[in-house]
């Protein structure tokens, strides 16, 4: 019965198919003799893009943190080598799950691109980038999550400051070297050369694509409510067991002014992302202690395609077999779930 529905036990795997993002990250560097007259270097440039998408258990970088050999190298010489190592060993860990590496800016002011895929189960980026010449000075972002409100973002843009690695002590561009000992924690430069303009040039993300829906599951199960419509509406069941895994959907509608409700169940596969359920509304029988099942008629209707595009979000495509044809396209918003399980 439904009780046993509701009761069951899913759970979320982060084994689960994830539902993945493309991005194009920009980097746009304003730094130029205009910018930032003093002392201006003759070769202005930043090393290659290097950092990783991970989950919030892990830093590669932060404020008040020591720099890893990895940080050390990558601000001090640009080499990407032992960073890339530490990151393909976080990814062994399963604590990051894509390392990023791409091109530099050969001359500042420039730009450079780079794309890369994202994770709902790993949504934090980090990625920096030399500022060349300099002692340990680099640019970057620790930990930016791409999502909000269960939602990937369409664009986000970073301002770009320079951060002192904590490994060397030279306080301008081509200050010979001068190791730090003991090495320093990761700060802010807010002095010279940088006094004056603390803005380097900015990060720009923009979503490209979102590849695949969420896998059916569990956690999605709950009302939906059509925020255009509120007297539109449906109930979501996902049930997963290991011999059975069915979709339930009542639809909450009308026709003509009148109220119709529909309903559908249809079996799905693990990993399924989309599926199409044949709807039926129902006529007959009587109401209460005079309710006979034999009396009730299942009038087939059309069918539903169910897709979740996002957490507390739910799509769904529908064509009418009856006359007149009712076809279209409905985004539903969860109004409540069940207890205990949540999408993130």
């Amino acid at each position: 019965g439904l009780g046993l529905i509701l009761a069951s036990q899913w759970v979320w795997s982060q084994n689960d198919p994830a539902f993945n993002a493309r991005y194009r990250v920009t980097f746009e560097a304003t730094w130029s003799a205009n910018t930032h007259p003093e002392n201006f270097p003759g070769d202005p440039h930043f090393s290659g893009l290097i950092g990783a998408t991970h989950g919030d258990d892990v830093h590669l970088w932060e404020m008040g943190g020591l720099a890893t050999p990895g940080i050390k190298l990558m601000a001090e010489t640009g080499s990407k080598s032992i960073l890339s190592n530490e990151v393909n060993e976080l990814i062994n860990n399963q604590l990051a799950e894509n390392l990023l590496s791409g091109g530099g800016i050969g001359t500042s002011p420039g730009s450079v691109s780079l794309e890369f895929d994202v994770s709902q189960a790993n949504p934090l980026v980090s990625l920096v980038s030399m500022i060349a010449p300099s002692p340990d000075w680099f640019v970057g972002v620790d930990s930016l999550n791409l999502r909000s409100n269960g939602q990937w973002q369409n664009r986000m843009v970073v301002d770009l400051h320079p951060y002192d690695a904590g490994t060397d002590s030279g306080v301008s561009y081509t200050a010979s070297n001068s190791v730090s000992n003991p090495p320093e924690a990761i700060d802010l430069i807010s002095d010279s050369p940088f006094d004056t303009n603390p803005v380097l040039g900015q990060f720009v993300f923009e979503l490209l694509d979102t590849q695949n829906n969420f896998p059916l599951a569990g956690q999605q199960s709950g009302l939906y409510l059509n925020p255009q419509n509120s007297g539109d509406g449906v109930t979501l069941i996902v049930s997963e067991s290991d011999d059975r895994n069915f979709v339930l959907v009542t639809w909450y509608t009308y026709r003509n002014g009148q109220q119709m409700w529909l309903v559908g169940s249809v079996d799905f596969t693990t990993g399924d992302s989309e599926i199409e359920i044949e709807m039926f509304r129902s006529t007959g029988a009587s109401f209460g202690m005079d309710f006979n099942s034999e009396d009730v008629e299942l009038i087939p209707w059309g069918s539903a395609t169910i897709s979740i595009p996002s957490c507390g979000h739910m799509n769904m495509a529908f064509t009418g077999s009856e006359i007149p044809a009712e076809f279209g396209v409905v985004e539903y918003t969860q109004l409540a779930g069940v207890g205990g399980l949540f999408c993130d």
